[in-house]
């Protein structure tokens, strides 16, 4: 049986295909696009997008509580669109939120930066007490930081 959506995009291919002699040659091309497109979007939307007729955009990492449009995006933060981060991308991306979220404070914003990049380092094959890494995750400026 077949349902609604079948026979709409059946109705729609016909009538496309009637308008345009060529369109089944670009029918694959076009919906490998929109499935491109849908999961980028995908993406996006993991890292809080949002969008209307009107555009696209993101959370500005630097500016907590405002948005960044798409069409600036690239400009403003020197970061490729969130669907073709890398690990550096992404981690560059968390280092932004964590400033924008603690530049009120340099001091905090230094040890917290300092923190996300021991993270990123790991402990380097050393026992969890006594590295750089324990001493910022468990100081009094970590732990008080949201206060």
């Amino acid at each position: 049986m077949t349902s609604n959506y079948e026979l709409a995009t059946a109705q729609f291919n016909i009538a496309m295909a009637n308008k345009y002699p060529n369109w089944y040659e670009h029918l694959d091309a076009a919906e490998a696009a929109m499935r491109q497109a849908d999961a980028d979007w995908a993406v996006r939307k993991e890292y809080g997008w949002d969008g209307d007729e009107g555009g696209e955009w993101g959370p500005n990492p630097l500016q907590p509580g405002e948005d960044i449009l798409a069409s600036n995006w690239e400009d403003e933060l020197g970061l490729p669109f969130p669907e073709d981060f890398g690990y550096a991308e992404s981690y560059v991306y968390e280092l932004m939120v964590v400033i924008g979220k603690y530049k009120h404070d340099p001091a905090i914003m230094a040890h917290m930066v300092a923190l996300r990049a021991a993270d990123l380092l790991g402990d380097l094959g050393r026992p969890i007490h006594g590295t750089i890494r324990s001493a910022l995750r468990n100081s009094y400026i970590t732990e008080h930081a949201d206060d």
